[in-house]
């Protein structure tokens, strides 16, 4: 299987954030991209996506990001929490897959939020929201964590569980979606 983690959080260092979506990839394997490594612009609504297959702004998400996307297998997604919802990072990387519609069928999807309680199930939502419309599997319910001071997450170890059995969740899907291809043939 091919598992992208894709990271939101704006921190370069002791990201909380990063430190959760590792705590799955540990069990997974994949990679991990940081959308703060990335230019990203914002959608820009001209519609250009429904013309052609591909979107009209030509930067990082359309060059290196889309081919990763439409390569995996399952998204693991994660967020801080701003204001109840995701980051300006991940929303910015979640507008611009308008672009990508009809094309993430079928994967698998994970959510992983930090915050400091409140909001933390928006955020989820949110990014249930986006494997929804992309109709896209969620894997389960999302791992909230909690923490604000960089690194603080590792005191975290109901969170830190949560994304070891995500990973394994993910991994559970696979297989059965895997077994299910097998059984078809």
């Amino acid at each position: 299987m091919k598992i992208l983690y894709i990271s939101g959080s704006p921190r370069k260092k002791n990201s909380n954030t990063d430190y959760l979506l590792n705590c799955a990839r540990d069990v997974t394997g994949g990679d991990l991209i940081r959308l703060i490594d990335y230019r990203i612009e914002p959608c820009n609504a001209c519609w250009g996506c429904r013309k052609k297959p591909v979107c009209s702004i030509d930067d990082d998400f359309r060059q290196t990001l889309t081919p990763l996307l439409l390569d995996a297998d399952a998204l693991v997604v994660g967020s801080p929490v701003y204001f109840n919802n995701v980051s300006a990072q991940l929303k910015a990387f979640i507008d611009r897959t308008w672009a990508l519609r009809g094309k993430l069928e079928n994967k698998i999807g994970g959510a992983v939020v930090v915050g400091r309680h409140d909001g933390a199930e928006s955020a989820v939502t949110a990014i249930h929201a986006f494997f929804l419309k992309h109709d896209m599997i969620p894997a389960n319910r999302g791992v909230c964590g909690t923490a604000f001071e960089p690194g603080e997450i590792r005191a975290d170890s109901e969170a830190i569980e949560s994304a070891g059995r995500l990973g394994e969740r993910i991994l559970e899907l696979g297989n059965f979606f895997h077994k299910s291809t097998d059984d078809r043939r």
